[in-house]
Order: structure tokens, then sequence, then C-alpha cells
């Protein structure tokens, strides 16, 4: 019997944030490679010296937001209990052949696709060495998303958004408690050592799957490894639940912090990773046009009197359009 009312429940999965080191080599991959729209250019709030880079949809629809943190110099991190593992992506049944050909083609070392529960998966890295990988099933073929349209993959062969996230943590038992009692998760399948939940009304992308194989140590998050995991809550009424009931059981949870693009709280699962709750909204579009997305350096208007000190120490990065950044202001 949960522990509390299941009658509001987390959509699914709002984002992804993950470290790299190289800011062009990211920006050249995930749009040149995988196709992916840079939705918006910002900092890190908490680090503004760094840059953030958003890629997603057309438009950065939730679940389809893969983000990331360019540390150059950071050190690498390492697969172990308390992190995030793979990231999934769902792609069309009849899109596998294409996505092999194309990975390849730059020299991208896949592995050969294997069947299971989910569709056939075919395995990768970015440059950066994070684990990616892309799952083909024919529930892509009807998973809402709004291609590109400049995309250099053409609109049939798009991302569909996350398949599923992936942690690996020391105790299944634990973590699953978490998700079942506290976020309201299903528990779907469990085999030995992997547990899979979902939220919403299930399905692809809105799953994750625990691992907790033994004989591991600790991971360690750094260049080439997920920073946390977002949920998505329809509204912040709903996320407002979830902050309580964290509260109440004695979780540390942040305040509620105002990202511009959607509000989010985090708090660690009792395996360590790092959770994140997002609203569904605003969204990408209350600060630039639709046909601009991702086309200039945006900071949150409490980081604009520091615009000056920011650019001068971020890497100049050139965008898929062509354009510097940052750009120097006089």
């Amino acid at each position: 019997m949960p522990i509390f009312s299941t009658n509001v429940r987390l959509l699914g999965i709002h984002h992804i944030t993950a470290l790299a080191n190289d800011p062009q080599a990211n920006l050249d991959f995930y749009v040149g490679v995988l196709g992916l729209r840079l939705v918006k250019v910002s900092v890190n709030q908490d680090d503004p010296g760094v840059y953030h880079f958003f890629y997603a949809d057309n438009k950065g629809s939730p679940g389809t937001d893969l983000t990331f943190f360019p540390y150059t110099g950071l050190p690498r991190g390492s697969i172990g209990y308390g992190v995030s593992t793979r990231v999934y992506f769902s792609i069309p049944i009849d899109s596998l052949d294409y996505w092999l050909e194309r990975l390849r083609k730059p020299g991208v070392r896949v592995s050969d696709p294997r069947r299971d529960e989910d569709g056939v998966v075919i395995e990768f890295e970015d440059p950066d060495g994070l684990p990616l990988a892309l799952v083909a099933h024919r529930e892509a073929d009807d998973k809402p998303v709004d291609p590109w349209r400049d995309s250099p993959v053409p609109s049939e062969h798009f991302l569909r958004g996350f398949h599923k996230a992936e942690i690996t943590v020391i105790s299944c038992r634990h973590s699953g408690w978490f998700l079942e009692e506290v976020l309201g998760f299903r528990r779907v399948r469990e085999d030995l050592h992997r547990v899979r939940y979902e939220t919403g009304n299930g399905g692809s992308g809105s799953m994750i799957e625990v691992l907790c194989p033994p004989g591991l140590g600790y991971g360690y998050v750094g260049v080439g490894s997920v920073h946390h995991i977002a949920w998505n809550a329809a509204a912040e009424e709903e996320q407002a639940v979830f902050r309580e009931r964290l509260q109440r059981l004695g979780f540390r949870v942040t305040p509620v912090i105002d990202r511009k693009w959607f509000k989010s709280i985090y708090f660690r699962e009792p395996g360590h990773v790092l959770y994140e709750i997002a609203t569904s909204g605003p969204g990408f579009g209350i600060d630039e046009p639709p046909e601009r997305l991702g086309s200039d350096l945006v900071l949150p208007e409490w980081l604009e009197p520091q615009r000056g000190w920011i650019e001068d120490r971020l890497p100049r990065v050139r965008l898929p359009s062509g354009v510097e950044l940052p750009r120097r202001r006089g």
C-alpha cells in the first residue's frame, strides 16, 4: 500500500544533463551527427563561466532534451554505483539501418544490433565517452515529436526523444522503494540485478531501469557521464506535492529554483543519484522566437548585469548557423 496518494504522477523524463569537455566537439556531435536542434545556449546558473547547451526537437519539448555543461579539463567520469549510466533514445523501427550507416560514416564505433524486450538496440559513445544507445521499436513511430526542420537527419529518422533512463546503484530495493513510494512510479519488470519502473502513461519516455550488479565500486560523475535526470511535472502544483513528500520523509531537497524556461527542485535518491523535478513550462520560446532558438547566448535576467564578465570567460564556439559566440559587445 503506497504511503502517499498516487493521484499526482510525474509525466516521464523531462531532460537529462551530462558533462562534456570541449564545447565545440560537443556541438558538432549532437547537432552535426545526431541531428538535434540546439534550442538554447546559456550558462550553468550555478557556475556561469561554463556554457549550458540544450539539444532537443524543434521546439525543445520535454522528453527530447539532452543538455550539457562542457567543463574543459574536468576529469573523466567513471561507471559504478551512484551514477546514471547510459542514455537511451527512441528511433522508428525502420530507421535502424539509416542510423547504423550515419554513425559509422564519421567513425563512431557502434555495437552490433541486439534484440531485447524494448526492440533492437545499438550502443555507442559520444566524443567524451558518454554511453548512448538508440532503441528501434514500433512504438517510436507514434511518439509525438516535432523534428527540427533544418536537421541534417531527415524527419522520418529524427530521434523520437528519450526511451528510458538508467541508473546503477548498490541496492535495487532501496532505490526502487523510493521510485514507488515517494515518486509514484510503478514496477513493471524485475530480473536478476535489474528492475524497471515507469510513470505517467507508461511506455517509451516514461521508464527508468535500475541496475544493481554485484561487485562494482562507486562511480564518479565527471566528463562523459550524466550529472542528473530530470522528471517532468505538469505544473508547479504537482512539483510542490513531491517537494512536500520529500521534506516529510527527511530527504534534503532544494527550494524551487527558477531556471527561466522551467522551475526545478533537486534531491538525491537513496542510491545517491541526483534527480530533478522540472515543470513542463514555460518553455524555451519565452525569450527567443521559434525560428531563432539557440542562435545567441541567452542569460536569465539576474545574470545580465554580469554578461561582460561571463563572456570574457566563455570559450569561443561556432554555432550551427556559423555565428561565433560569445559576441563581444561594445
